[in-house]
Order: C-alpha cells, then sequence, then structure tokens
C-alpha cells in the first residue's frame, strides 16, 4: 500500500521527508502496577475454588479441569505483564500486520463465528501469509517513491479452549518470519534494505461468550473481548508498543446448513498518538473494525469462504484515508472426514481494497487447524428380542445425502438386518416406519424431512422383499425427543429411526 506523507520540505532529515518519527515514551514499568499478592491469589484460585465448592455448580472432574485450565491461562497473563513491564522503553508506532486469523478454527479465516468450542474440545493451528509492500512511501499524487515495509512473510499460532459449552479461551502469537524493511527515519544516503527474521508482532488473547446458539436458531450471537500485549517490534511497524484492549460483537447465520455468513463490528481502545509529525492523518487512536464473511459448504470435505475487512479510527471514520486499511480475501477449505477427521486445510488469497496501513497489493496465506471433533457416544442398538416389547430402535444413525432423503449406502447393513429381521418374524403383520429429528432447523422443515426419511427406509425394505402392505412410513419431524435437544448427545439420540409393531 502507498502511504501519502505530507512534507514541507523544510525539515527532511530523513531520506524522504520528516516521516514516521515517533516519540519516545517512558519504560513500560510506568504503565502498570501489579501487585504480587493479588496475582498470587489468582493462581492459587482461591476465591473460584471457593465459589465451585460453596454453589455446587460443577462435578468434581469438572471443577478440577475447570480450576486447572483459568490457572494455565492466569499464568500466561502473568508472564506476558512481567515480560511486558521488564522490556525497554519503545516507541508508539502503526502495526502494519492486519492478517489476523481466528484462534478457534471456525468456519471463517479472520472473521468470528458465534459457535464456540464444546467443554474441553480445543484447537490447534497456524496461519502463514505473505503480504507484498503493506506499507510503502509516497508522494502527495499518490506515486510511489520507495518502500517501507516491503515484503512481509507472517506466521500466526493459535489455539483455543472450550471451558463451557458456552464459553472459550483463545491466544493468538504472530511472528515475523521474514520482513524486508526500510528504515524511513534514516538519513538519505544510509537507507538501505534490512532482511529482519524472527521478530514477534503483539500476541492476542481473547474469550468468546455465546450468547445465541446457531446450531437450534439459525441465528449466533456472540461476545468476543480481546486484549493485546506490547511484546511486538513496533520500531519495524510490528505492533503498537501499548496495552490495547476491545471487543467484537458477532451475529452469524445458517442457511440451509450450506451457506453461512458472520457480520463482526467490533472497537479496539488505544493511547491516542502521533507517529508522523509531517502527516496530519497519522493519527492512531480508538478504531472501529467491521467485517463480513461467507462460508459455501460445497460437500462435507470441500468449503470456498470470502471476506472483507476494514479498520477505521473513531473520530474520523472512512475519513482518514491513511489509518483505514481494507482488504479483501477468498480461500479454498479441506476437511478430511474419513482419514483425519477435525484436520481443515485453507488456503487463499487476497489484496487491499484501500491504502491504509497493512493494505498489501497481493496477499497469499495457507492455514492448517486440528480441531478436536466432539465424540458422541450411543448406545448399542437394541437385539432382536426386541421384537417381542413391540418396537425395534435403530440407535445406529441411518445416514443420508446432506439434506436429502437418499440413504447413503453406509446404512445399508443397519436396513439390510432390519429386514432380515423381518423375513425371519412372518408373524408380525404391519409394522410403522418412524422417523425423528432434534430440533435443529424449522418445524414444518423437520417434519417434512423426516416423512421423506421415513418413505425412503420404507421403500429400502421393500426392496429387499419385504411386501409394501406390512410397512407405513411416518416422520414425526422434532415432536418426540428421547433426550434432551439443548446437548450434542441428547441431539444425536433424537435423529433416529424406529420400528413400531402395529399388528
Amino acid at each position: 500500500m502507498l502511504v501519502k506523507v505530507l512534507s514541507d520540505g523544510k525539515h527532511a532529515k530523513s531520506a524522504y521527508g520528516e516521516i514516521f518519527f515517533s516519540r519516545k515514551h517512558p519504560s513500560k514499568k510506568d504503565f502498570i502496577i501489579i501487585s504480587a499478592s493479588t496475582l498470587l491469589r489468582f493462581l492459587t484460585f482461591e476465591r473460584t475454588s471457593n465459589y465451585i465448592a460453596k454453589n455446587q455448580r460443577y462435578s468434581h472432574v469438572g471443577g478440577n479441569m475447570l480450576h486447572r485450565s483459568l490457572k494455565a491461562f492466569l499464568f500466561i497473563l502473568l508472564v506476558c505483564f512481567a515480560f511486558a513491564s521488564t522490556s525497554f522503553a519503545g516507541v508508539d508506532n502503526a502495526d502494519v500486520v492486519i492478517f489476523e486469523p481466528a484462534n478457534d478454527g471456525g468456519r471463517y479465516i479472520t472473521q468470528r463465528q458465534s459457535s464456540t468450542l464444546q467443554q474441553w474440545r480445543f484447537n490447534v493451528g497456524a496461519y502463514f501469509d505473505y503480504a507484498f509492500e503493506p506499507l510503502e512511501f509516497a508522494d502527495q499524487t499518490g506515486t510511489r517513491r520507495a518502500g517501507i515495509v516491503d515484503d512481509l512473510l507472517m506466521a500466526n499460532l493459535g489455539a483455543a479452549l472450550g471451558l463451557t459449552d458456552w464459553w472459550q479461551l483463545g491466544v493468538n502469537v504472530p511472528v515475523a518470519i521474514w520482513e524486508t524493511f526500510y528504515d524511513p527515519n534514516a538519513l538519505a544516503a544510509a537507507v538501505s534494505k534490512q532482511n529482519l527474521f524472527g521478530k514477534p508482532g503483539d500476541p492476542r488473547i481473547d474469550m468468546k461468550f455465546r450468547l445465541l446458539d446457531i446450531d437450534r436458531y439459525r441465528v449466533g450471537l456472540a461476545l468476543v473481548p480481546f486484549f493485546y500485549f506490547p511484546l511486538g517490534t513496533e520500531s519495524k511497524f510490528l505492533g503498537n508498543d501499548m496495552w490495547s484492549g476491545g471487543g467484537t460483537f458477532v451475529v452469524d447465520f445458517d442457511i440451509k446448513n450450506r451457506v453461512f455468513i458472520t457480520l463482526n463490528a467490533g472497537y479496539r481502545n488505544y493511547k491516542r498518538i502521533r507517529y508522523d509529525a509531517g502527516n496530519a492523518n497519522a493519527i492512531l487512536d480508538d478504531t472501529i473494525n467491521l467485517g463480513t464473511g461467507l462460508n459455501v459448504r460445497i460437500n462435507d470435505e470441500w468449503a470456498v469462504i470470502g471476506e472483507i475487512y476494514s479498520e477505521s479510527v473513531w473520530d474520523k471514520v472512512f475519513k482518514n484515508q491513511l489509518q483505514n486499511p481494507v482488504e479483501g480475501v477468498a480461500a479454498v477449505r479441506y476437511s478430511p472426514q474419513s482419514t483425519a477427521k477435525g484436520l481443515s486445510i485453507t488456503a487463499g488469497g487476497g489484496r487491499g481494497i484501500t491504502t491504509g496501513i497493512g493494505s498489501p497489493q497481493f496477499r497469499a496465506f495457507l492455514g492448517v487447524n486440528y480441531r478436536k471433533p466432539a465424540v458422541v457416544e450411543l448406545p448399542e442398538p437394541v437385539s432382536v428380542e426386541a421384537v417381542v416389547e413391540e418396537k425395534i430402535v435403530i440407535t445406529q444413525r441411518i445416514h443420508f445425502e446432506f439434506d436429502k432423503s437418499v440413504i447413503r449406502e453406509i446404512s445399508y447393513p443397519i436396513l439390510d438386518d432390519v429386514a432380515t429381521l423381518l423375513h425371519l418374524n412372518p408373524q408380525i403383520q404391519q409394522i410403522r416406519v418412524e422417523g425423528h429429528t432434534d430440533f435443529i432447523g424449522g418445524d414444518d422443515y423437520n417434519l417434512k424431512l423426516s416423512q421423506k426419511r421415513a418413505d425412503s427406509v420404507r421403500t429400502y425394505l421393500i426392496g429387499k422383499g419385504i411386501a409394501a402392505e406390512r410397512l407405513v412410513a411416518i416422520g414425526y419431524g422434532e415432536t418426540k425427543p428421547i433426550a434432551d435437544n439443548n446437548t450434542t448427545r441428547g441431539r444425536a439420540r433424537n435423529r433416529r429411526v424406529e420400528f413400531t409393531v402395529i399388528e
């Protein structure tokens, strides 16, 4: 991206004009005082342990796991505070890193989804992205005169853990693997390209609170508070050298489990700085962050993703061209279901739409995530003797094509066993094939889909030699649950097929 730098020509102390003279500030020790006794009380977890014991809200095992997880999280906070508070004084600066992947391995890339990781499920992953010319020097006409950051190869390491089914913790650590940098404050004769390796950016810790369950209502809401630590190499535009917190509000939509859309609106608090004395727009202050993402599910393993995201200074929303990066990206994602369930590989690219700091001429990225899948253990299928009790319950799931009533081949052996059972019991003159769903989706839609799938099972059994008059198909939708629809295990049990003996 090209940065317009307005210089009056009277203070030409650098190669390109008076640009990016950042004001020194006192040591970070002056900005934070941490009480050791308070931290020790947090780390010994006295209050939370007493609260759990007093209210009896958690089991012994669950409480201990929550205890250990929060202690580990607070320990990370302590390390970050300690590291930052003992660092040397730095310089306030703009940050060229605007590609910040979500750390929970969700449906999108940088944009958030409302769903949280289930309790004790986790995600670990890494995104690698290359940005070409994310920060350049230009004259008043917008013509590029020289580079500041020509090449930037970043690694973003992320991890997240679900503490409950509606609350998760996450962390993101950015590292500049390679950066080509031209010091804008150097004398004209001394400007040369610097190849920098392994420079850190500002790490982020966040939480996500799910407010509305998209799996149940097809619309989801979440709140994501976050905090950035000033551990980056701010002199190379990898971080701001300031403590910075904020939050993002998320609303997303599920359209027939095929198309997913998310809208993100965030606010980030900064200490107001001016990082270029020669540019009236070189002001970093509180920012508004807006973004949207689209995920189209092609099948169980492939999806395409598109995003647009932006940042703008609060008091000059979309008016400060310098501090208003906007970028669009697109990607394809592969998630193997049979060989490595939980793994996803994302590859894509994009480019800056505006010339704000961090918007590149183009970007390419590759991401790998492992999101531990939820495992639901179901009871064993009932035995043949169940016929005596006038009901055969198929607790092994019968699989259908996505959003259709076409039975998948992997379910044929289950239905073959039912056909064999009916052949061996000719005294059963008529049975009812009953289709049931969980409560995800609309009532009418679930009712119709369950009827079509019950009809498909009936047709399959007729094809196996069962007389048509012995089979009656009825779909009940979500009206007859046998388990709690608010849990993953319960929903899995409710998605079932039953055969009831009529006569």
